[in-house]
């Protein structure tokens, strides 16, 4: 009975584990005053890299917004939904792409574009952990030199 109970238990922490954000720099929430030139994610477990997908779009937000990280994250919310799934969006996205080599990887590096100009920026994924598991997320950084 005890080795059943074990059993079930390993197999439902196996089935929650999600590959989720942990930290990133820059910092979800943060106000830059230097531009960044790369965005970096660590996540709970490694994701299948090419798998996966990671954007950087800029935010359409008044600047007295900036300085609220609740209502970025409200405003970023219809954006993420509508491209996070796009294709061929290369030119409206300020990141470059995935810079991060390894197949499998907890850590995710994202070059982006020079000139990037002031304002909010929304960092959107939709991770393949290497359980298995998919996990949508995003935060978002303002550049405010």
């Amino acid at each position: 009975m005890k080795k059943v109970f074990f059993a079930g238990l390993v197999l439902l922490g196996m089935a929650l584990a999600h590959a989720e954000y942990r930290s990133s720099t820059p910092a979800s929430g943060a106000t830059l005053k230097a531009a960044p030139k790369t965005v970096v994610i660590h996540f709970s477990e490694a994701v299948e890299v090419r798998l996966s997908t990671f954007k950087v779009y800029p935010l359409q937000a008044p600047p007295e917004a900036w300085g609220s990280s609740t209502r970025l994250r409200w405003l970023a919310q219809p954006l993420v939904r509508q491209v996070l799934s796009l294709r061929g969006d290369a030119s409206r996205r300020v990141d470059a792409g995935v810079t991060t080599t390894a197949r499998t990887s907890k850590t995710v590096t994202l070059s982006l574009k020079p000139g990037l100009q002031p304002g909010a920026y929304v960092v959107m994924w939709k991770n393949l952990g290497v359980d298995g598991h998919t996990e949508t997320d995003f935060f978002v950084f303002v550049y405010k030199p």
